[in-house]
């Protein structure tokens, strides 16, 4: 296992099977950004509101089987 929370967070979700992870940088999630950014193998895919990277982690879902959506606060938190 990787160093930090960040880092282990990351490694537990590639191999479950993700390649990308939608989300808004900032606040919470700049660690688990960061850990991406190390990780090599999973995408960081930002985008400008939380809602949207539910709702494009929900279409990746349906084609692929598996998706994954990051969000610190806000309609993130609520929409699925």
């Amino acid at each position: 296992m990787a160093g930090t929370v960040a880092d282990q967070l990351v490694e537990v979700i590639e191999q479950a099977g993700i390649k990308r992870i939608y989300a808004v940088t900032g606040d919470s999630l700049n660690e688990v950004n960061d850990a991406v950014r190390r990780n090599g193998n999973v995408q960081w895919v930002h985008v400008r509101h939380e809602e949207t990277g539910a709702f494009a982690a929900a279409a990746e879902a349906e084609l692929n089987g598996i998706a994954c959506c990051a969000g610190s606060s806000g309609p993130g938190h609520i929409f699925i």
